[in-house]
């Protein structure tokens, strides 16, 4: 039906840009879209239903933000007539369209999911039996409950997702978090950078802090000293993120400072050279030390290693092995 449809000329004006219900796409800002559109035009037409007083946008909600973005006054379109299409068949038809040609973004199969389920009212079991292989997913409960949390994410979190500043399995776990504290969390990511590693031991620990305190989930992460390293301009992102998680592991670890201390102190009594460094595996987590030295010649790499090997049978060096 589609393709003997004749193309119209449809004024930008009557075309609803805030009905996004046939809308798959995440990011609609499209630089190169809009530079093809003004050397030689738009290619393909927009896909419209009609709503009766206006249109909403079943197909090409980028090209429509590119045509706004150039100036352009209307736009070539096929219009689905209402007694022929209802919105659920609209709706597939955005998904086809879009599947059809490209990967989908984890939020944008959100998105389509969310749709499947809201504008076309299939059931739950037929989603995960039906849609989810198709979108790529593993057929199951969770990962459908997953994903239609995703799309209800607060605006900020999906640009950080997007954005690659964080992973899908972190924003998972922070959907299920109010608006507030996922709007909280993303201020705070776009100050700083934690690895997916960082970012899943982060939030154990900040939400063991709120199991304990009984505070909001974010609430660490309004601490002054973290607010004093978000606010440092002398640190990278990255420097930032390392700085930050160590004071919320303190927050959470109290004995830390306490093992810290103890282990600088049975350190000193072993009267090791300057040039010795015993190294304890960070926040203590696992025993062990490592041992780093430099040496400017044999006699002095003879002498560190006997200043070593002395140490190593004394009972302050056992004291570092047994920190808890």
């Amino acid at each position: 039906m589609l393709q003997i449809m004749a193309i119209k000329q449809i004024p930008l004006e009557a075309i609803s840009c805030t009905n996004h219900a046939f809308r798959i796409s995440e990011e609609l800002d499209s630089a190169p879209l809009a530079g093809s559109i003004r050397e030689v035009g738009l290619v393909n037409p927009l896909i419209l239903f009609d709503l009766g007083n206006g249109f909403a946008i079943v197909c090409g909600f980028r090209r429509m933000y590119a045509l706004r973005k150039l100036g352009r006054s209307e736009a070539p379109a096929r219009v689905l007539p209402r007694d022929e299409f209802d919105p659920p068949r609209a709706f597939m038809m955005a998904l086809w369209e879009n599947i059809a040609h490209r990967n989908l973004t984890p939020l944008e199969k959100a998105r389509a999911l969310s749709g499947l389920k809201a504008v076309c009212g299939i059931p739950e079991e037929r989603l995960i039996r039906e849609y989810l292989p198709v979108l790529g997913l593993a057929p199951n409960e969770h990962v459908l409950r997953g994903h239609l949390r995703l799309n209800d994410l607060h605006p900020d979190l999906r640009r950080c997702l997007a954005g690659e500043r964080l992973t899908q399995s972190s924003v998972e776990v922070l959907s299920e978090m109010p608006q507030s504290t996922q709007e909280n969390f993303a201020a705070v990511m776009g100050r700083l950078r934690w690895s997916a590693a960082m970012q899943k031991k982060a939030l154990r620990v900040l939400g063991e802090l709120s199991a304990a305190s009984g505070e909001a989930f974010d609430a660490p992460l309004c601490h002054r000293q973290v607010a004093a390293v978000l606010n440092d301009p002398g640190l990278s992102p990255f420097q930032k993120g390392e700085k930050a998680f160590d004071i919320l592991y303190r927050l959470e670890s109290p004995r830390l400072s306490e093992a810290e201390a103890r282990f600088a102190a049975n350190r000193l009594e072993l009267e090791l050279p300057g040039s010795v460094r015993l190294i304890p595996h960070p926040y203590f987590e696992e025993e062990g030390l490592q041992v780093e030295f430099h040496a400017s010649g044999i006699e002095h790499l003879r002498h560190l290693t006997k200043a070593l090997q002395d140490a190593a049978q004394t009972a302050e060096m056992e004291r570092l092995f047994d920190l808890d």
